[in-house]
């Protein structure tokens, strides 16, 4: 008798936790975002009302690098959601219903798909 885990539940575990990975990048994603557009904003500011074009260079600047490091979370999003894919064919390969039993599907696989919807913010396409 083992007390181990079985395959269908250590893949919806790990597709659990691929899943919030994808969740919180995608959270960063549009932190960062959001600042990066407050600081357009403060640029915009300080060139045009108080003509001081020093700062207003020194946060467009800032704004460049912040841009490269929007590419890096980017990238990293996007991994993110790779994993998720693969790890929710895994899911579907080790949970899945056999071929008789096609229009029955399964807890797992179901509340597997329940999951990934929840998590999903902004649409099918992210």
């Amino acid at each position: 008798m083992s007390t181990g885990i079985t395959p269908c539940e250590y893949a919806r575990q790990r597709h659990h936790d691929i899943l919030r990975w994808r969740n919180l990048w995608t959270i960063l994603l549009f932190v960062f975002g959001s600042v990066l557009v407050l600081s357009l904003i403060v640029i915009v500011a300080f060139i045009l009302l108080q003509h001081r074009y020093w700062e207003g260079a020194v946060c467009a600047l800032g704004t460049v690098v912040s841009g490269a490091a929007v590419k890096w979370i980017v990238e990293r999003r996007q991994d993110a959601k790779n994993e998720e894919e693969e790890a929710y064919r895994d899911v579907e390969a080790k949970c899945g219903a056999p071929a008789l039993e096609a229009t029955v599907q399964p807890a797992a696989l179901s509340s597997a798909k329940d999951l990934r919807e929840r998590y999903r913010l902004f649409g099918r396409w992210l």
